[in-house]
């Protein structure tokens, strides 16, 4: 009976799962299972600290909403989803290299570290919690990101983002020697944009209050640990130590490595090793480049690309053009080799790989597979989309939660047991009873109600197992529609070490290697 009771539990897994799968991976809103889904399979500490958190989060949906209700206007949401690409991660990796092309490399340095480092930590703790984003409906989900929604919401990465480079940004400017109302004015900006990111996220729908406050706590504790020790960690990325280099080399692959498995197909992990490999390459290209005959230095600080005015408008933008094209021009061309090279290597040594991501086991090979001309956040495309309302179900995962929410109202009231066992022996303690009968009535009463008790919890139990596994005609239906009219998006294994690569030859590129091409095509300083 174990056997054949076990049998039907593995056939229930099946049937649920079929239909919500594609290509391989599962396309729905990350961080929405039923509570007993994550229970089952985290830890007992990150389970502790999910459902501690997850009340926090579910909570503000209703205030969420009036919000929404109460200040959304056409020209807001136009303005809010706009700024939202400068808390992006790839929004930082593509203006990074631009700091150090035109003569601020110690700024840049620094300016690196805080964003990469801030962009990994909150997609480590994203993956960790695996906390949702506030549901819609009843929100209004606004972005120009046809993906965003896959992600999980605890911590804001945006949040992240904007609080450290807002702080860095201050403590640079307190240091300068620009004129008070030099300053009043940056502070001004600083101040706009940290509203512009922050605030956005709350109401464009994309966040909880709880997930902002986490953010930005991310936020202050990278950029204090950045700040506080900022001459010494320039001190190791410009002066040669084989022994920095493979600690953030080696450190660099192991944290990746410790990104913990999502229970959903999340792609916070992305973020997390694209910024990771940007440092493995920032850090021994930095001190390649201070070696060289052209780096320049000021004061102690050394690895500086030298840009003098004097080059002229026209130079310095062609510098731009031409810096960004070798960049553009790696990725596309790293990408397509290693798409050839990686999956045989895989299918060959059996490489194990991520949940959610395709196995090369599974395909031919990706010879095929498209390669986008520019990263995501430079979508132009995306800039002038005007329809930035995401409304309804965006992924099966809305519709699971739409019927999970059915049945945990139905859990919810199976738990309302009118009088409880205790209760009864309480009134038999309490209550004179003048005779035998009364007495006799009452262990009756009493004893009715605990059968009652009994095969209400014991109908929870049931219930709670089953919305695990078992989805009625109705959902199911539901599902299949959505995916018909949705297909998914694959991920594969290769994947991860494509991105590790080709963002680690980004950071040398923008470092080392293009600085130098400048002054070998004419657009360096040695032409002047």
């Amino acid at each position: 009976m174990q056997d054949k009771g076990q049998s039907q539990q593995n056939d229930q897994k099946d049937q649920s799962n079929a239909f919500i799968v594609v290509n391989g991976v599962d396309d729905r809103d990350a961080g929405i299972y039923s509570d007993n889904f994550y229970s089952q399979r985290m830890s007992p500490m990150r389970s502790a600290i999910r459902r501690r958190l997850l009340p926090l989060v579910r909570g503000e949906t209703g205030r969420l909403a009036a919000l929404q209700e109460r200040w959304r206007t056409p020209f807001l949401d136009s303005y809010f989803t706009l700024t939202a690409f400068a808390g992006h991660p790839l929004f930082f990796v593509c203006i990074l290299p631009i700091m150090f092309w035109y003569g601020h490399s110690v700024f840049a340095r620094g300016f690196v570290n805080v964003a990469c480092l801030g962009v990994f930590v909150t997609s480590w703790v994203k993956d960790y919690l695996c906390l949702p984003r506030p549901l819609s409906p009843p929100l209004i989900r606004l972005s120009r990101s046809k993906r965003v929604h896959l992600e999980y919401g605890l911590p804001s990465t945006h949040t992240s983002n904007a609080v450290s480079i807002a702080l860095y940004l201050f403590s640079y400017l307190m240091y300068s020697n620009w004129s008070i109302s030099s300053k009043i004015l940056s502070v001004f900006g600083l101040a706009v944009y940290l509203f512009s990111v922050v605030f956005g996220r709350l109401y464009c729908g994309m966040h909880s209050s709880t997930d902002l406050v986490a953010g930005a706590l991310i936020g202050i504790f990278v950029w204090a640990l950045q700040w506080t020790f900022h001459e010494s960690i320039d001190h190791l990325m410009t002066h040669p130590s084989w022994t920095v280099v493979a600690g953030v080399v080696v450190g660099g692959i192991m944290l990746i490595q410790s990104i913990p498995e999502t229970m959903d197909s999340c792609p916070c992990v992305d973020d997390g090793v694209t910024t990771m490999a940007v440092l493995m390459g920032v850090f021994p290209a930095s001190q390649h480049f201070a070696q060289s005959q052209y780096s320049v230095t000021h004061g102690d600080h050394m690895g500086i690309v030298h840009y003098d005015s004097a080059l002229g408008l026209p130079r310095s933008i062609l510098r731009f053009v031409f810096g960004l094209a070798i960049v553009f021009t790696w990725r596309m061309a790293a990408k397509k080799l290693l798409y050839i090279v990686l999956p045989p290597l895989y299918k060959y040594f059996n490489f194990p790989s991520r949940t959610h991501f395709v196995p090369a086991k599974t395909y031919g090979n990706l010879r095929n597979q498209p390669i986008g001309r520019v990263p995501s956040v430079l979508d132009l495309q995306a800039l002038s989309d005007s329809s930035i309302e995401i409304v309804g179900p965006q992924s099966t995962m809305d519709i699971h939660e739409k019927f999970s929410q059915t049945r945990s109202s139905r859990r919810t009231s199976l738990m309302l047991v009118p009088e409880t066992c205790a209760e009864i022996e309480a009134k038999e303690h309490f209550v004179v009873r003048p005779g035998h009968v009364q007495a006799h009535k009452a262990k009756q009463e009493k004893e009715n109600l605990e059968k009652k008790q009994n095969s209400l919890l014991q109908s929870l139990e049931d219930d709670v197992g089953v919305c695990e596994l078992e989805l009625d005609a109705s959902e199911r239906e539901a599902m299949e529609r959505f995916e018909e009219e949705h297909p998914g998006w694959a991920r594969f294994d290769v994947d991860i070490v494509i991105k590790t690569v080709v963002y680690a030859g980004i950071g040398w590129l923008a470092v080392d290697t293009i600085p130098v091409m400048f002054e070998h095509i004419g657009l360096g300083t040695s032409s002047l």
